[in-house]
């Protein structure tokens, strides 16, 4: 249906509803951006719940069981879930809102200049039709007139008393009112012919531009409205089998928990390895029996080594708060009994109070003398390092676990050993790169430190062996590494290699040769050339001045076979020669 035509005279009705749509649209745009805010706060809290059930480090220990696995997981995924909260409000906010704020606000322009343009079309039609009227005013004024000069000649030419001249003058005026009423005649019809052509095209051309116009942006307005609510939908949609999966995994998380499996841990973590004590002899006390020494009353426990008892200790701490205090009523009656007299009374009450208060400084001065002493051994303790201290199924596990990172430890600087060796070899091959005497103090300082490690991982292996036995299988002592040490004399002069091509760290003097600790197999010696990467051609002449550089001429076309790595050289490949050339005098 066209507006045109059919809301021809509705033109202000037409521009308010088109108003009331937009103002829908602002309505839409806001209850999305509320549902941003909504989803916002919410993965925001929901961040801030993970964060507070995150495991402290306290209960790191507790992490092992399966219960606190599925929690951790179930947090996680919780917290995969806030960032698809959040997902859906950046999508929300950048695909709705910012878009819907864009296309109202140049609607609402469009709309502004449509109103403009059928206002003024409509002020113009006012205008002619002002201006008709006005001709039309004027034209019925003027044959008023008419008529009424009119009826006077003819009264004055019909009275015999009425002088000639005076009919004479009656007549003259209305023949000349006359002609201004054929005059005012014609400006009506020229004015009613104007505005009738006018108000045809204002109603059948100019305004149904207008209205089409109108319903144009209506129609936009519409379907952006439907986009916007089918992507406010897909947004949702999109995140929903990325929540599903959380919500699995959350799922196989606590599937995953298993009382058995957490039950064997409690046995390992808490097991000491005591053996259960055994029946009680029975005593006879009917013997007489000698006041023991304190060597012989004293009883070792059957449980353990450690000797773990539940009452003797508890009376036992005097040696660490110092001797009971003494009483001092039972002082004074035991000096009034022996002597009544009053001023021996006096001297001895004063001597047994200052004796007192110099026994209360005493203990307490042993106090903190004594826990201090107690700390420093607690961690000084010359035992300690062999662990006896512990239990011993927690002993055993330490000693393993100190074993193992010995036998790592020793197994990384071999490694470095065996990178120094193979320097070594480098720079003896090819003095121009370095001296190989400067490798000394690094070799000796590895083997110190080798030696260093083996002689501690032989004290932890001789606690272990005089405590449990044999070791047990360690992946760290089961290695290469460990098993088959490598025995490397003194740096010394050795043979140049045959094959003058090494490693890919073929190193010219100006290339660096600082290595991490980690060489690997970089020094190793290659029987063929590696394959081309590439071709590079020669941009300047270049004259060897080392072992190693390739003499090249600007022109020359090369086989690249390593690219630069940071040093600033390349190597090249010409027939059967390869070497060295600086990488800028080539384009690859």
């Amino acid at each position: 249906m066209d507006w045109g035509t059919e809301l021809w005279d509705q033109f202000e009705s037409i521009d308010k509803y088109l108003q009331h749509g937009f103002d829908f649209g602002e309505k839409y745009s806001k209850f999305i951006k509320e549902r941003c805010a909504i989803e916002q706060e919410y993965a925001t809290k929901l961040r801030k719940l993970v964060k507070s059930y995150q495991p402290k480090k306290k209960d790191e220990e507790r992490s092992m069981f399966s219960t606190h696995k599925a929690f951790q997981t179930q947090l996680s995924e919780l917290n995969d879930i806030a960032g698809q909260h959040e997902t859906v409000a950046e999508n929300m906010m950048s695909n709705i809102f910012k878009e819907s704020q864009i296309f109202f606000n140049e609607q609402k322009i469009e709309k502004k200049r449509m109103y403009q343009e059928g206002k003024s079309l409509q002020i113009a039609l006012d205008k002619c039709e002002q201006n008709l009227e006005h001709t039309k005013k004027k034209f019925e004024k003027e044959w008023k007139d008419c008529e009424r000069l009119q009826a006077n000649f003819e009264k004055l030419d019909s009275d015999t008393n009425v002088t000639k001249a005076d009919v004479e003058k009656a007549k003259h005026a209305w023949f000349a009112k006359k002609d201004v009423v054929e005059h005012c005649k014609q400006d009506y019809g020229a004015a009613l012919e104007t505005f009738n052509v006018d108000q045809h095209s204002h109603y059948s051309t100019r305004m149904p531009q207008v209205f089409q116009g109108y319903h144009a942006a209506d129609e936009r307005r519409i379907l952006k409205i439907r986009d916007l609510m089918v992507e406010y939908a897909k947004i949702d949609k999109k995140v929903k089998p990325i929540i599903q999966k959380c919500l699995d995994g959350m799922e196989t998380a606590g599937n995953a928990v298993d009382p058995k499996l957490d039950s064997s841990l409690v046995v390992e973590k808490l097991k000491s390895g005591f053996l259960i004590p055994g029946n009680k002899e029975f005593e006879d006390y009917r013997r007489v029996v000698s006041s023991p020494t304190f060597e012989e009353g004293v009883e070792s426990s059957p449980r353990n080594s450690m000797n773990f008892t539940r009452g003797q200790n508890r009376k036992g701490f005097g040696w660490i708060f110092g001797p009971k205090k003494i009483k001092r009523s039972s002082t004074m009656d035991d000096v009034v009994n022996k002597d009544e007299s009053t001023s021996q009374k006096r001297s001895l009450k004063a001597k047994t109070l200052k004796l007192d208060q110099n026994l209360r400084h005493s203990v307490t001065a042993n106090k903190k003398k004594i826990i201090s002493m107690f700390k420093s051994s607690k961690e000084n303790f010359p035992s300690a390092a062999d662990y006896s201290h512990l239990p011993p199924e927690q002993r055993k596990k330490k000693l393993q676990r100190h074993i193992d990172d010995l036998s790592k430890e020793i197994a990384k600087q071999q490694d470095e050993k065996k990178a120094i060796v193979k320097m070594h070899g480098i720079y003896t091959a090819n003095p121009a790169l370095g001296d190989p005497t400067s490798l000394d103090a690094g070799q000796k300082a590895v083997d110190a430190k080798i030696d260093k490690l083996m002689t501690e991982l032989q004290q932890y292996e001789n606690w272990y062996t005089e405590a449990f036995g044999s070791l047990q299988s360690s992946p760290a002592r089961n290695s290469a590494h460990y098993t088959t040490p490598v025995k490397v004399e003194p740096l010394a002069i050795q043979p140049q290699t045959q094959n003058k091509y090494v490693s890919i760290y073929n190193i010219i003097p100006s290339r660096s040769l600082q290595r991490d600790q980690s060489f690997g197999d970089e020094f190793d010696e290659l029987d063929d050339f590696p394959e081309p990467i590439g071709t590079c051609t020669a941009l300047y002449d270049y004259e060897a001045t080392s072992e190693g550089a390739l003499s090249i001429t600007c022109g020359q076309v090369f086989s690249l076979l390593e690219a630069d790595n940071g040093d600033g050289w390349t190597r090249v490949m010409l027939g059967n020669s390869d070497g060295y050339v600086p990488s800028s005098y080539i384009e690859v």
